[in-house]
């Protein structure tokens, strides 16, 4: 297979083969076209025609977080917001944050702010930090592994 003519650097930066994609409205649209398969390969996918797309880490990130009522809502970077589902939430070995979007179908990582952000609701009980949402405890040290898991 050939090298995907459209790719996203980690920043989220879309790029058709070496130039970056700056206009807003293509981006938007191509982000409409999202699609992942379950090995977790991206796709550009209009009607029956597909196009593979590469992807550094993830296209869609949490740019902010914001407390509303008894959880969180994340704007991601399509400018779309959405509840966060914090049984998704995970940090990698490396501390990178995560979590899945778009009805589960897509990881997010979160910028160095958003995590900040939801970090800023977060308690200590002397081994790990967490939240408690509606009587719930939800983990956010998890460098020991790379999935979501809950603590109840």
């Amino acid at each position: 297979m050939s090298k995907p003519l459209i790719r996203v650097d980690r920043e989220g930066r879309w790029y058709y083969g070496d130039r970056e994609i700056i206009r807003k409205e293509i981006v938007r649209e191509l982000f409409g076209l999202l699609d992942r398969d379950p090995q977790g390969r991206y796709w550009l996918r209009m009607g029956d025609e597909q196009q593979p797309l590469e992807v550094e880490d993830t296209v869609f990130l949490v740019e902010e977080v914001q407390r509303e009522g008894e959880g969180f809502v994340v704007r991601l970077n399509d400018g779309t917001k959405e509840q966060l589902d914090l049984e998704t939430f995970w940090m990698t070995p490396e501390g990178v944050p995560y979590c899945m979007v778009k009805g589960g179908r897509f990881p997010a990582r979160f910028t160095r702010i958003a995590f900040y952000q939801l970090g800023q609701h977060a308690s200590f009980d002397g081994l790990t930090y967490f939240i408690e949402v509606a009587g719930r405890r939800y983990i956010l040290d998890r460098s020991e592994g790379s999935t979501p898991r809950e603590n109840r």
